[in-house]
């Protein structure tokens, strides 16, 4: 887990969808991110941002341009393979790390309800818990949980809203047959 001590930074990603918030810590020379933050209607991503870190530093870093620069291309709708290199997974527990390392996968153009991804970690039943883990996502876009949707075939909650959800998927190309 990332030390209380550490200063943390923020770097802004414009984007379609409005700024996005990268949110990290120096460690041995490279950044370690601890969280991306998407934006929320009517909320400016510095005062989210500030609420959560009120002694972030907004300051980039030449380790995170390909990361930047991936996180806008997928915004507007290119093909892109994240890393995991630069994220802290140490702040997640357990399950956490197992569900996000396995919705990780689901490919673009794809999605997965949340019992089969429950399944899929060796924890069938576990649909509901699937979802808590995925709710607290530290890593959105780079960890695809709007990828993952109810069984019923409606999107299912996502940080970013509905409306964002719904367009993430549409831009990979999954039919628009899911409900709100």
């Amino acid at each position: 887990m990332v030390s209380k001590t550490l200063r943390v930074f923020y770097q802004l990603i414009p984007s379609a969808l409005g700024k996005i918030g990268i949110l990290w810590v120096q460690k041995n020379a490279a950044p370690l991110i601890m969280h991306i933050m998407l934006p929320q209607k009517d909320i400016p991503i510095t005062k989210t941002i500030n609420k959560k870190y009120p002694d972030a530093l907004e300051q980039s870093h030449k380790k995170l341009k390909k990361l930047c620069l991936q996180i806008q291309n997928f915004l507007e709708g290119s093909p892109v393979s994240f890393s995991l290199e630069l994220i802290d997974m140490t702040q997640c527990y357990d399950f956490q790390k197992k569900v996000l390392l396995e919705t990780w996968q689901v490919p673009r153009g794809k999605v997965i309800c949340y019992g089969r991804l429950a399944d899929r970690i060796l924890a069938p039943g576990a649909a509901r818990a699937v979802g808590s883990a995925l709710a607290r996502n530290p890593f959105p876009l780079i960890i695809p949980c709007h990828r993952v949707v109810k069984s019923t075939g409606y999107l299912g909650n996502f940080g970013g809203g509905p409306e964002m959800k719904r367009f993430l998927l549409q831009m990979e190309g999954v039919p628009s047959n899911t409900s709100g």
